[in-house]
């Protein structure tokens, strides 16, 4: 990867996600600072190439959509 220092869109929603481990869509949002339809584009991309899952998440009676990144990635980064 080759830096001009900014981060890519997909390189900050990686970060994110081994952060904190798993988001929400909205959580992802204000973290990265990244648009909600970009930030859909790249998420739907990384499940893909199977980097980062997908589940569901509830809270105080509504269904949310949780992100992760896989922990096969996160002992790759040493993260864990």
């Amino acid at each position: 990867m080759t830096y001009k220092g900014h981060l890519t869109a997909k390189e900050k929603i990686l970060l994110v996600l081994a952060e904190k481990g798993s988001c929400s869509l909205e959580e992802l949002e204000k973290y990265t600072r990244i648009k909600r339809n970009v930030l859909l584009v790249h998420l739907t991309r990384l499940a893909k190439e199977g980097l980062v899952y997908r589940g569901w998440g509830h809270f105080g009676g509504k269904t949310f959509r949780k992100y992760s990144l896989k922990s096969k990635y996160k002992e790759e980064l040493k993260l864990e």
